[in-house]
């Protein structure tokens, strides 16, 4: 599952700094033609961010910088590009060149403290976003992902480090080092199931922190009936493990399928997310639970899959039941009537267009509506 901050954090940044450069060119007073130019490149690249082109918009700031390099605009805008192209260095270039030229540019301090933080450098990510909060005091929302992750780096500064080829795990105490291993046995395994499945392989190392109930509580903000998430970090409250457990192997395997899911794109509707997660971990639907699903197709009660495109975290542990169980339904039957490969296709296309109605269309060649209907006869 995934936690109210990371994903949603990352989305207002972006709205912020297509409303920045929509209006910061305004204010360049010169009319010459590069100028113009300028405003111009800086507006479209402004526009494509927006859409999710990041590498369209990269273009355009890029452009835009050759007739212009004075002004932060297209520098902040080309950092938040690189940002989401997941080229760090150039990012950070970009985003130290918008700095150069307006101190005062929060956002800037604000894309640095991400690019910080996903590369696991606490401290670094809460000195940026201490520079923004600086500058704008009354950010509440940034105030409390600074205070987030000041007691993130409180509890795992002392945490011991393990890695593989494709993933870090961190964990408190020298006695946690075989659970480490244990957990990145099988996370190995996932990388490559699930990878074969979904003909995709994540190229970033993922970052795995283990934690106590109690700290997993603190650091997360997690509701009670969440037994991980994945916010860019897959974290997971493991007490003392010493054996890999059927149990253990679901719960990453369903962790792991939400970094996979993020990797090829963020815009991705929750009960497509959460049901990815439950049918790569392997979970199936017993005789009760379609039973439960079956009554409420009968009676009209199954909601849409359109009212369930957004967090499932506000929900009681009952409701969050439920809406698991949907989910998983709609994938496995998705699934069973289009193929994985289908599947993965409506995600290449989340992340080129960002649009679940026109990713189902286009990749299973029925609409929204149609494939939903198919669903829900399924269970009569």
């Amino acid at each position: 599952m995934f936690p109210k901050n990371g994903n949603s954090m990352n989305h207002r940044m972006l709205i912020l700094i297509v409303a920045i450069l929509l209006a910061l060119p305004q204010t360049l007073s010169a009319q010459t033609a590069e100028i113009n130019t300028y405003k111009r490149q800086v507006r479209e690249g402004s526009e494509l961010l927006h859409k999710g082109d990041y590498a369209g918009a990269r273009d355009s700031f890029e452009s835009a910088l050759r007739y212009y390099d004075e002004d932060a605009s297209a520098y902040l805008g080309l950092g938040a590009a690189y940002f989401h192209l997941r080229d760090d260095r150039a990012s950070e270039r970009a985003l130290r060149q918008a700095l150069d030229r307006n101190p005062k540019e929060k956002q800037a301090y604000v894309v640095l403290g991400e690019l910080a933080y996903r590369q696991d450098d606490l401290e670094s990510a809460v000195a940026a976003w201490q520079q923004a909060l600086d500058l704008d005091p009354a950010d509440s929302q940034l105030k409390a992902r600074l205070e987030r992750v000041k007691r993130e780096h409180g509890t795992e500064k002392d945490f011991n480090r393990d890695v593989t080829g494709h993933f870090s795990v961190k964990f408190e105490g020298r006695e946690r080092i075989e659970a480490g291993k244990i957990v990145l046995r099988i996370l190995e395994d996932a990388y490559g199931e699930i990878g074969r499945q979904l003909s995709y392989y994540p190229d970033r190392e993922i970052a795995v922190i283990l934690y106590s109930g109690e700290q997993f509580r603190e650091v997360t903000d997690a509701p009670g009936w969440s037994g991980g998430i994945f916010d860019g970090k897959i974290r997971l409250p493991i007490g003392g493990i010493d054996a890999e457990t059927p149990a253990l192997r679901r719960l990453l395997y369903h962790e792991y399928t939400h970094a996979v899911v993020r990797s090829i794109t963020p815009r991705v509707p929750t009960w497509l997310n959460e049901g990815l997660a439950q049918f790569f971990e392997g979970r199936a639907i017993d005789g009760k639970e379609r039973a439960a699903l079956q009554v409420l197709q009968k009676n009209g009660a199954l909601p849409s899959l359109r009212t369930m495109e957004g967090s499932f975290l506000g929900l009681a542990g009952g409701q969050a039941q439920m809406a698991y169980l949907i989910s998983l339904s709609a994938v496995r039957y998705m699934s069973d009537q289009y193929g994985v490969y289908r599947i993965r296709m409506i995600l290449d296309e989340l992340a080129s267009k960002g649009n679940i109605q026109q990713a189902v269309e286009t990749s299973l060649l029925v609409s929204y509506d149609e494939f939903e209907s198919g669903w829900k006869r399924s269970l009569e």
